[in-house]
């Protein structure tokens, strides 16, 4: 076993700048390093001590970086520590690009959408004490909604 720590999370890109605001806007990510000749610009998230918790990476040509035939990552998991954080995300995704997945798994409330390149986003808030088997049920917003606007 390897003891770990997650260092950063490092996404292929068609359009840094576009890839920036939509992280800046989502996840309050500033940039704190640009590498212009490798085409890599470096992001770092509110409250973090890393040197930099995202990275983006844009190629010329997403296609030919990533034939068809490739398997790519699934998701970015995020964990959140409040309703209103997954209500806000899924209204960011709503008007911005779409949410992929709502989904009540009795362990924990998720939220997926998707960043302008298609990449996978979770939104993710642990149920205090659950045990068990994980489940799946559709997300209730709206009562979340109403939770987190109480």
């Amino acid at each position: 076993m390897i003891p770990v720590t997650l260092n950063h999370v490092a996404l292929d890109v068609a359009d840094r700048e576009r890839s920036i605001t939509f992280y800046a806007e989502l996840l309050g990510a500033e940039v704190v390093a640009e590498d212009s000749e490798h085409r890599i610009t470096f992001l770092r998230l509110p409250g973090s001590d890393r040197y930099s918790d995202l990275a983006v990476h844009e190629h010329p040509d997403l296609a030919g970086a990533y034939p068809p035939h490739q398997i790519r990552m699934a998701h970015i998991g995020w964990e959140v520590d409040e309703p209103a954080h997954l209500v806000t995300a899924f209204d960011f995704f709503t008007e911005r690009t779409r949410v992929v997945l709502a989904a009540d798994f009795r362990v924990a409330r998720s939220v997926m959408g998707l960043d302008p390149d298609g990449h996978v986003v979770e939104f993710e808030l642990f149920t205090p004490g659950a045990t068990g088997e994980p489940g799946f049920a559709v997300l209730d917003i709206d009562a979340l909604r109403a939770v987190a606007l109480a």
